[in-house]
């Protein structure tokens, strides 16, 4: 079933969207509000043309033609609440809230939300006062400025003064002339950043995004950058200095590092921010970006809306179908649909404009040429202050921007010059248009083949994500800090002051380790925040058992290519189980590697570093007496060893996927349980060797209890243990069943349900067990310290 969709505008924002979507095979005309007279596909768009574009009265026209979802073009319509109106009388609308658009609506909310959220902006105040705006020019500011009005102005209600005399006559001319009505009612004062402007635009169902090719648009009249501001003059896409050349690595979004790391500090950051503070955004999200040539990026502007002329020359390089996009959005299931696909080329737009454009310009001048440039190939003519006369024949102007010229191709040089040499087949009296559009992209690309270096990104190593990594963990790190640290990350080494942490005459205990195939458990379902846990659990908990405390961790992540995601939630969870180990996260290594790991992929190998007071050294094999109790505290489960093992019994012999429900626990998956991190033992242990009568300690890891527990015991001893004085966990009884395993491989394979042992003088077990359930432990009494027949034989496990 085909379906009828209403677009509202009149601009080529709004003709490059119905144009668009009547590519899709779900729709068969498009119901423009209130149009433009397109040309094109004139027996599938209808115009409307109503006396006021508000809710009820659309809402009438969308039943009259039978419409289910409305495409809102412009801002204004948006910041004055159509959208909720709209849903208010039962139909969709792809557009934000009022209380959404405000992030355009108000250009000092705008800036305050950016403040509120860290998402990286020129620093700025906001003023209602013109007098204290004055003054604030005039005694404070040491910076060249930008002067905004606050309020939607058409995209041109920013004013660039060269010095505070031009600033002070801008002021008045938004707040006092009201050059640009309402909307200067407040105004923004900001820093001018210097750099290349970007818009970079999104789709959002309110959670998540899809990201669209970066443009550069032409904001002012004339060429060189010089006149006014414009609504658009022209634009290109992609724009080769936010993605690189042809070639260059695409990123994880297909756009390259530099938008990657956009959409994690701009786009997502916004789209959160908005759903926390109860504005959820759907739509089309407009990141106005300034880059750096140190490729650093601040936010000039959000707007609620596509961008005009940006539409032109992103919709005609999307592959995906834009009406299955919008719905998704609507419906909130952006997430459950295929990443956008676009087209591997270049897209070039020029706008012809009204003569006197962007001031008082004439109407009702015929135009010619638009059919004839329409049937160029590779050539598109989007229309916007277009109106047919009386005669239903003649095309008019109706506005200051006129028509877009559009052109495809895979070299941005033939498509710039095919759009030149088509625009010209265009003609109406005192016709304007800029001859440089796409001209910097050009100049970049150029001067990027006589460099013909090479950089590191080329093979395959990002360090910008690298350093975003690097940002995203230092508060974490920070959070881990403890009596001892000398220093933040980013050192050559990390500091550590035994003294300042209190120990008189230490001896350092190390322990290393990985957490092994788990790993590949995580990354088959895509779940990172917890392995980090089993990372430092793994350390630590071998630390401890020397009698150690321990100090700090370092931590070593090594991948095929960095998602900073992923890198991020992997060492936040590193992060926690420092902190809940009483260790500081003190440095670290990522690793990128390609070649040596694929995508997706990565290993961890841990660090950690703890003090003992050199009498207080465990074990304590002078000491042990027959008779002495083991004590076993409970694990959470596999740990983090063996997982060779779990993973042929689940994938070979179970006939379950991960993500099928656990047989053990319901609530579960097969993969979610098996990745519940291992237990971290530090604080409950050194609480219980505190206490006293602790001889020996032993980690339970891979070999199970058979083959760790002697290596705490001295020569002529041997673990009496009791089987089944303890519950074996769920999920290895049922590991046990598919591999019918003998109960001697079992206890050297699996921990068994024990994760940590200790061997106790008897006269303190009541003490020490009591101290050990005080801090949640499970404890069992599962055996007790015999005597070999022969003094020099080595310790063993006798089971019975």
């Amino acid at each position: 079933m085909k379906h009828n969709i209403c677009v509202i505008g009149s601009g080529g924002r709004e003709h490059a969207i119905a144009w668009k979507l009547l590519q899709s095979q779900h729709v068969d005309k498009v119901i423009m509000i209130p149009g433009n007279d397109i040309l094109q596909n004139r027996d599938r768009i209808v115009n409307v043309k109503l006396d006021k574009l508000d809710g009820p009265l659309v809402a009438n026209v969308c039943r009259q033609y039978n419409i289910e979802l409305v495409f809102v073009g412009p801002e204004v319509p948006l910041c004055e609440g159509i959208s909720d109106s709209l849903k208010k009388q039962g139909i969709s609308c792809f557009g934000p809230s009022e209380k959404a658009a405000v992030i355009e609506g108000s250009k000092a909310f705008s800036k305050d939300f950016m403040v509120r959220h860290q998402i990286p902006t020129a620093k700025y105040k906001n003023f209602t006062d013109y007098l204290e705006a004055c003054k604030y020019i005039e005694n404070e500011v040491d910076y060249q400025m930008v002067i905004k009005a606050s309020g939607v102005a058409a995209g041109k209600g920013v004013l660039i003064p060269q010095d505070k005399k031009e600033a002070l006559e801008a002021l008045k001319r938004i707040m006092v002339v009201k050059e640009f009505g309402s909307a200067g009612q407040e105004v923004v004062i900001e820093e001018f950043i210097e750099g290349e402007e970007c818009s970079l635009m999104c789709f959002s169902d309110g959670h998540s995004l899809q990201v669209m090719p970066p443009a550069q648009d032409h904001k002012r009249i004339f060429d060189l950058d010089q006149g006014p501001n414009t609504g658009g003059m022209g634009a290109y896409a992609p724009a080769p200095f936010v993605i690189g050349h042809q070639g260059s690595p695409r990123g994880k979004h297909g756009f390259g590092a530099l938008i990657d790391r956009a959409i994690e500090t701009v786009l997502q950051p916004a789209i959160d921010g908005m759903r926390k503070e109860g504005r959820p955004f759907v739509g089309v999200l407009f990141a106005g970006l300034m880059i750096s040539r140190q490729q650093q990026i601040k936010v000039l502007e959000f707007n609620c809306r596509m961008g005009d002329p940006e539409t032109q020359v992103i919709l005609p390089l999307l592959e995906s179908d834009l009406y299955e996009v919008v719905c998704a959005c609507v419906e909130g299931r952006l997430d459950s649909i295929p990443t956008l696909k676009w087209r591997q080329e270049y897209c070039v737009t020029i706008v012809a404009a009204s003569k006197g454009y962007p001031d008082v310009y004439p109407k009702g001048l015929p135009i010619k040429g638009i059919e004839e440039c329409n049937s160029v190939s590779g050539i598109t003519v989007f229309q916007a202050g277009t109106s047919l006369a009386s005669d239903m024949k003649t095309m008019n102007t109706s506005g200051g921007r006129v028509l877009a010229v559009t052109c495809i191709d895979k070299s941005l040089e033939t498509a710039i010059l095919s759009a030149y040499k088509s625009i010209q087949l265009i003609q109406f009296d005192g016709m304007q248009y800029r001859r440089d559009i796409g001209q910097k992209a050009l100049n970049y690309l150029n001067s990027q083949e006589k460099v013909q270096s090479v950089s590191y990104s080329e093979s395959g190593v990002d360090m910008e994500r690298g350093d975003q990594v690097v940002d995203n963990i230092v508060p974490m790190a920070k959070s881990t800090n403890r009596l001892g640290c000398m220093a933040d990350l980013g050192g050559f080494g990390a500091l550590f002051d035994c003294k300042a942490a209190g120990f008189k005459d230490p001896i350092l205990v190390s322990g290393t380790d990985g957490v092994g195939t788990k790993l590949k458990i995580a990354q088959e379902l895509d779940i990172h925040g917890t392995i980090g846990i089993d990372l430092v659990a793994m350390c630590v908990n071998d630390v401890v058992v020397q009698g150690a405390e321990p100090l700090f961790f370092l931590d070593y992540f090594a991948t095929g290519k960095i998602h900073v995601n992923v890198a991020t939630q992997v060492i936040s969870g590193i992060a926690k189980g420092c902190k809940e180990s009483g260790c500081a996260l003190i440095g670290g290594e990522t690793a990128e590697m390609p070649g040596m790991y694929k995508d997706g992929e990565y290993d961890l190998a841990g660090f950690s570093v703890g003090a003992v007071e050199r009498d207080k050294l465990l074990p304590l094999l002078n000491e042990f007496k027959e008779g002495d109790v083991l004590l076993g505290i409970a694990s959470s489960g596999v740990h983090s060893n063996g997982y060779s093992l779990v993973r042929y019994l689940v994938e070979k012999k179970s006939g379950l996927k991960y993500t099928d429900k656990c047989p053990w626990d319901s609530s579960k998956t097969i993969g979610q349980s098996l990745l519940t991190p291992t237990k971290l033992y530090v604080l409950s242990c050194l609480a219980a060797i505190k206490a006293g009568g602790v001889r020996a300690l032993a980690h339970i890891t891979g070999g199970g209890i058979t083959e760790n527990l002697p290596r705490v015991f001295p020569n002529g001893y041997q673990a009496e243990i009791k089987f089944g004085s303890w519950t074996i966990p769920p999920v290895i009884q049922w590991l046990n069943s598919l591999g019918n395993m003998k109960q001697e491989e079992l206890l050297r394979t699996f921990n068994c349900g024990i994760g940590m042992i200790l061997v106790i003088d008897p006269t303190q077990l009541d003490t020490v067990k009591s101290i050990l359930e005080s801090h949640n432990e499970t404890v069992y009494t599962i055996g007790r310290v015999t005597k070999s027949s022969n003094s020099n034989e080595k310790p063993k496990v006798v089971y019975i």
